[in-house]
This record gives C-alpha cells, structure tokens and sequence, in this order.
C-alpha cells in the first residue's frame, strides 16, 4: 500500500510541476505577444484556463491523500483515542462516498454531456476539460481508501504495542 500511495505522490508531483511551469510559460508567452509584439493570442487564454482546472483537481485529490485539506477540528480536537479514530473513519467513508457518486459517477456524466460541446479557441471537446473531475475523483477515491486501510493498521498496531 504504501509503494501504491508513493507512486501517486510522485505521479502527482511531477505532473502538477510540469503543468504549472507550462501554464507559467503559456501566460509569459502571452504577455510577450500583448505587450510586446501587439498581437494577443487568444489560445493561450483558454488553454491555462483549462490547465488550471486540472491543476486544482488533481492538486485536491493529492491534498486529500496527504490528509492535509480543510477541516473543521474543533470536534475531532475534543475527542480522544477510540472516538477520534472512528471520526477518521467516518471522515474517509464520506470521502469515499463523494468520490465515488459525486465526483467520478456525476463527473462522469458531465464529461458524457460535454463532449459534443468545442472549445472557442482551441477546438476541443469540453469533455476532455470536465474528464478532470473524474480523473481526480478516482485518485481520491484511491487515497481515501489507502487513508483507511491505514487507519486499520494503525489501530492494529497500536494494539499489539
């Protein structure tokens, strides 16, 4: 599990990096010929637009494996030993539940519906953009579940030591 959860994190990295350096050189570029040349290109405009959904995405499904998105603590930090441990577990059961119904099963349905739709500038079917959705709702479906399994581990350990 734990080469599962690594090979993810760097999958996710590396590709999230590659993609903000490209969506960084795209709007230089952009400026560049604004700015410099007078002559705007419209492609790149929609091109980072459409790179930045994917980027904040895949980068909220790698945050929810690293069990570092947002959450209201006033509650779990109350709570001690069995009861914060089955809160975790409730906690990654709802994620698994959202991942699966709402973001790869309803994503999935969006990009079904979108895909006769074409970009303005790029010509693209819109489907390929909203594929972000699912795409990232599986890796944070994966997450959740290797979040869980964890938890398990942990607790069996805890009471063998």
């Amino acid at each position: 599990m734990k080469a599962v959860r690594n090979a993810l994190d760097k999958f996710l990295e590396i590709f999230g990096s590659i993609l903000l350096a490209v969506m960084i050189l795209v709007v230089l570029y952009q400026v560049f010929t604004r700015t410099v040349l007078n002559s705007p290109n419209t492609v790149t405009e929609e091109l980072v637009r459409f790179g930045l959904v994917w980027l904040s995405m895949l980068a909220s499904a790698y945050v929810v494996g690293k069990r570092s998105h947002l959450a209201v603590t006033m509650l779990s930090d109350n709570l001690s030993g069995s009861n914060k441990r089955l809160l975790e577990i409730v906690v990654q059961i709802l994620f698994l539940v959202f991942a699966a119904f709402i973001m790869v099963f309803g994503g999935w349905k969006a990009v079904t519906v979108t895909m006769g739709q074409i970009s303005p500038s790029l010509s693209i079917p819109m489907g390929y953009v909203y594929l972000a959705v699912p795409v990232s709702g599986v890796i944070m479906f994966i997450y959740s579940l290797l979040n869980l399994l964890d938890q398990q581990s942990e607790e069996e350990s805890k009471k063998e030591g």
